[in-house]
């Protein structure tokens, strides 16, 4: 059902898209965010409040996001840390590891709050850390930053 609805969201993009174009006021692509969260109203939360400004996909754990950011080259992660199978850590590791997504940008957005946690995510490659609970202006303002 994902599949279809992130079908129909590309569809609807072109189809804007090529209207503006007609009316003389084209706009640049939505740039693309995966969601990497495993817990659910987390990861629509979050979907919710990105949707309007990046085209969203959401993966349930380190395993699926990263097979989904290696087939859709993502602008940037949302990265949970404590997940099953591969935890945040490794999942940015591997996407800063992989020639074909060392660019993507990645905010950590987690609730461990230790100071050696953030370091730890810092120093393995994310671009910046956002801890649980967060305010969704700053999720936007910080993607923004980042992405331009």
């Amino acid at each position: 059902m994902e599949k279809k609805d992130n079908q129909n969201q590309q569809k609807d993009n072109k189809k804007t898209l090529k209207k503006e174009a007609k009316e003389g006021k084209a706009t640049a692509p939505k740039r693309t965010v995966l969601i990497i969260e495993d817990q659910d109203a987390i990861a629509e939360a979050e979907r919710i409040i990105l949707q309007d400004q990046y085209n969203v996909h959401l993966a349930s754990d380190g395993l699926e996001g990263l097979k989904k950011a290696r087939a859709i080259k993502p602008d940037a992660v949302v990265l949970d840390i404590m997940m099953p199978h591969v935890d945040g850590f490794e999942v940015c590791k591997q996407i800063r590891e992989d020639p074909s997504l060392s660019h993507v940008k990645i905010v950590m957005v987690t609730s461990k709050n230790r100071e050696h946690d953030e370091q730890k995510g810092m120093g393995i490659g994310a671009d910046d850390y956002i801890m649980k609970p967060f305010e969704p202006v700053e999720l936007l303002h910080v993607l923004k930053q980042m992405l331009g």
